[in-house]
């Protein structure tokens, strides 16, 4: 999962690919669904699907983690992808567009919609008088990209910008915070004794290196595999002092300790209110001025029951 703050410039707003297995197939969708002109047919859909599912294979297995991206069709003009997404089409894999190329990139699933569902909950409970929250919304994040994140979170107030500088044909303000549960929040498959290594990585705007999550937390029953933990330290570039939780130690060498209830202070995970309050004319509210704590056992035990494990 990952929870990055965006801001009224796109190229603010970064994603990183990840996958999980099928739970639907394409028997029941209307012809309306693809579009030929774009390269997604009922095969290639298909295909991908194919693609998508042994690459989830594989990370089970403990392999190297990489890109799972399935390019479809490329030099599409960004107004013909707006267009097709316009429609509110429902395939079976999820797609966007990066630079004129149609890329599919993973299955929905059932564990993927409950934590974004529960994170959109907890952060409704403690403010849904200031902010709004959305699901897959497609945003233009350059000339000839656009995305939809799994849900992303805007401040009620925050001024109409202009029209170049909008998130959509519509006009819409950028989002201040967009979810994702990808590869910086990854959810694995269960091991083999029914346990599962979660990490949540968060991004921020205003940090001097936006690339890079600014922490980032390991907190499933099962610790992140050695593969991981190099991805995140060698290929993220993640600072060994920020990446903390289940299976690993801090600064004296001592373990963390289990993600194994609400309320662990290690498995708090705080959104700064400077930035999901960025252009209110009003400032922040005196109610939130502490930012959104994020309990990570809450998303944890959703993940368990998405997997349905005993």
């Amino acid at each position: 999962m990952s929870m990055a703050n965006a801001s009224d410039n796109a190229s603010d707003y970064r994603y990183r690919p990840y996958s999980y297995l099928p739970q639907r197939t394409t028997k029941k969708l209307k012809k309306t669904a693809y579009n030929t002109k774009l390269g997604l047919t009922p095969d290639v859909v298909e295909s991908a699907k194919k693609s998508l599912f042994e690459f989830a294979q594989r990370e089970e297995e403990r392999m190297e983690p990489g890109s799972s991206e399935v390019v479809v069709q490329e030099n599409v003009p960004l107004d013909d992808f707006l267009t097709y997404r316009k429609r509110d089409v429902r395939l079976p894999v999820r797609v966007y567009l990066c630079n004129g190329k149609i890329i599919i990139n993973e299955i929905p699933t059932v564990v993927r919609a409950g934590v974004s569902a529960l994170i959109k909950i907890l952060m409704g409970n403690w403010n849904r008088r200031d902010l709004l929250y959305f699901d897959d919304a497609t945003m233009i994040l350059g000339p000839n990209t656009a995305k939809e994140p799994d849900s992303m979170v805007r401040l009620l107030r925050r001024p109409r910008p202009p029209p170049a500088q909008a998130m959509d044909r519509r006009g819409t303000a950028y989002p201040t915070m967009v979810i994702e549960i990808v590869l910086a929040v990854k959810l694995n498959e269960p091991c083999r004794d029914n346990t599962i290594a979660i990490i949540i990585a968060l991004y921020l705007r205003t940090s001097l290196t936006p690339l890079i999550p600014v922490d980032i937390r390991s907190f499933g029953t099962a610790p992140p595999s050695h593969s991981h933990k190099n991805y995140v330290s060698n290929i993220m570039g993640v600072p060994p002092h920020l990446f903390t939780g289940v299976g690993l130690s801090d600064a004296n060498n001592n373990s963390f300790p289990p993600c194994a209830r609400a309320g662990i202070p290690a498995y708090q995970m705080n959104i700064p209110a400077t930035e999901l309050f960025d252009g209110d004319p009003t400032g922040v509210p005196t109610s939130a001025v502490g930012g959104f704590n994020l309990d990570l056992w809450e998303l944890q035990f959703v993940a368990w029951q998405g997997f349905n494990l005993p």
